[in-house]
C-alpha cells in the first residue's frame, strides 16, 4: 500500500505579532519614551484656504527634514487635491514656509494623495500616489528633489494602480520593497488588495514588480499594508475592518512569496501602519491602539469596533526576540499638543532620532510631528 505524502510542516515565523509571555498593554499602561518632543508642521486651523489635510510623510537629506501631506479646500478628496511640504533644519522644532510637492490643479480630475520619501545615494526621492477622481488609483509617480533649485522634478510612473503606504526598504538581495494597497481593476474604487512592489535593484526609476500578499479577504476595504524588513525576512501587517486583529503575513525570500500568520494577540485599530527596523536592531510597528480590556487569562476583549485613533504607539521586538514585546506611546489626547486624534503615521530614522509624522486634529486636522532618540526605546 502506497503511503500518502506527509504534509510539509509550516515553518515557525521569524517574528510573531506578540509575545505570549507578556500581557498586551492597555493605553493607560503605556509610557512616553524619554527625550520625546512634539510639534505641529502645518495646522488647518490657521490655514484660511485649505481646511483639510491627510496622509503625511517624513524624510531626511543632509541634516534637513522634509514633511509632506495632501490638502483639500474643505473636505476629504473634494475639490482641489494636491501635495504640500515643509522643511526643518533643527530636527523638527521649527519649519519653513510651505511649498508645492505635486499640483496640477486637478487637471482632468487627477488627484495627488499620499506620498513616501526615500534617501538614496545623496538624493531625496518622493513616491506620490495619483488618483483619477475620488479613491480611484492610477499609478505611483517618482519625483526627485533638485537641491540646487529646491524644487521637485517629476521622473514618471513606476507602479500602476498602487497606493504606496510606506517608504521603500532595502532587502538582503539588493532590491527595495515598498508596501501598500492595490486596485485589481482599472477604475476600481479603493485599493482593496495588500501588495508589495519590488524594485529592479537600486535603479528605482525602472518599473517595479507587483506581488500580491492575499486576495481572499479584501472586498471594499482599505488594504493598507506596512512591512518590517530584516535581511531576507519580511513581516507585513495589513489593516482589517470589523476586527481589532489585523492580518499578518511573512516572507522569507525577499518578498517573492507570502504566507499568513494567525493573529489573536496583537490588537490594532483599523487604520494605516508604519513599520521598519532601527539601527539598534529593534523591529517596530507604529499604529493606533484600540480600547480594550483583558480577561482573567490576559486575552484581549475589544470594547466596540470604532476606529479608535486617539492613541498612537510603537511596538518593538529586540534584535534577538522572536515576537513583539514592548510598546511605547507616541501621541495621545493627554500630551502637550492636545491632539484629538493621531493616525496615519510615517516614520524615518535620521541621525540617531526617530521622526514620526501623522494626521493630527485640533478643531481641524494638522500634520503632527513627534521625535525621540532611538536609544530611548531600549530603556
Amino acid at each position: 500500500m502506497q503511503e500518502s505524502p506527509r504534509p510539509t510542516p509550516t515553518p515557525t515565523p521569524f517574528l510573531m505579532p506578540w509575545s505570549g509571555s507578556v500581557p498586551y498593554p492597555t493605553p493607560e499602561e503605556i509610557q512616553f519614551p524619554k527625550g520625546i518632543y512634539h510639534r505641529i508642521v502645518h495646522d488647518c486651523d490657521t490655514d484660511p484656504e485649505y481646511r483639510f489635510l491627510h496622509e503625511t510623510a517624513v524624510g531626511g537629506l543632509d541634516g534637513e527634514l522634509f514633511a509632506a501631506w495632501y490638502h483639500n479646500p474643505e473636505h476629504e478628496l473634494k475639490g482641489k487635491t494636491f501635495q504640500r511640504f515643509r522643511t526643518s533644519k533643527d530636527s523638527g522644532r521649527t519649519w519653513s514656509a510651505h511649498a508645492i510637492l505635486m499640483d496640477r490643479d486637478n487637471d482632468q480630475g487627477l488627484m495627488y494623495v499620499g506620498m513616501q520619501f526615500l534617501t538614496l545615494e545623496g538624493t531625496l526621492y518622493a513616491f506620490t500616489n495619483q488618483e483619477h477622481g475620488t479613491e480611484r488609483p492610477i499609478d505611483c509617480i517618482l519625483l526627485r528633489w533638485d537641491k540646487t533649485n529646491r524644487q521637485w522634478v517629476e521622473l514618471g510612473p513606476i507602479a500602476e494602480r498602487f497606493l504606496a503606504m510606506q517608504q521603500p526598504m532595502p532587502m538582503a538581495n539588493g532590491n527595495f520593497v515598498m508596501s501598500g494597497s492595490y486596485a485589481a481593476e482599472p477604475g476600481q474604487v479603493n485599493a482593496t488588495v495588500p501588495v508589495v512592489y519590488i524594485s529592479q535593484g537600486r535603479d528605482i526609476q525602472k518599473p517595479w514588480c507587483r506581488i500580491l500578499l492575499d486576495t481572499a479577504e479584501y472586498v471594499n476595504v482599505f488594504a493598507e499594508t506596512a512591512v518590517v524588513v530584516d535581511g531576507s525576512n519580511l513581516l507585513a501587517v495589513t489593516r482589517l475592518e470589523q476586527t481589532p486583529f489585523p492580518n499578518f503575513y511573512e516572507s522569507n525570500d525577499c518578498g517573492e512569496s507570502w504566507r499568513k500568520i494567525e493573529n489573536q494577540t496583537f490588537a490594532a485599530s483599523p487604520t494605516k501602519f508604519a513599520a521598519g527596523k532601527l539601527s539598534t536592531g529593534d523591529r517596530y510597528i507604529i499604529y493606533n491602539l484600540p480600547h480594550f480590556t483583558r480577561d482573567a487569562e490576559s486575552r484581549i476583549v475589544p470594547e466596540g469596533m470604532d476606529r479608535g485613533r486617539h492613541t498612537l504607539v510603537i511596538a518593538l521586538a529586540g534584535p534577538k526576540e522572536r515576537a513583539f514585546s514592548r510598546i511605547w506611546k507616541i501621541s495621545d489626547v493627554t500630551q502637550s499638543t492636545q491632539q484629538k486624534a493621531s493616525h496615519y503615521p510615517c516614520a524615518v530614522e535620521h541621525e540617531g532620532m526617530l521622526y514620526v509624522t501623522y494626521t493630527g486634529q485640533h478643531e481641524l486636522r494638522n500634520c503632527g510631528f513627534t521625535a525621540f532618540p532611538v536609544n530611548a526605546l531600549s530603556q
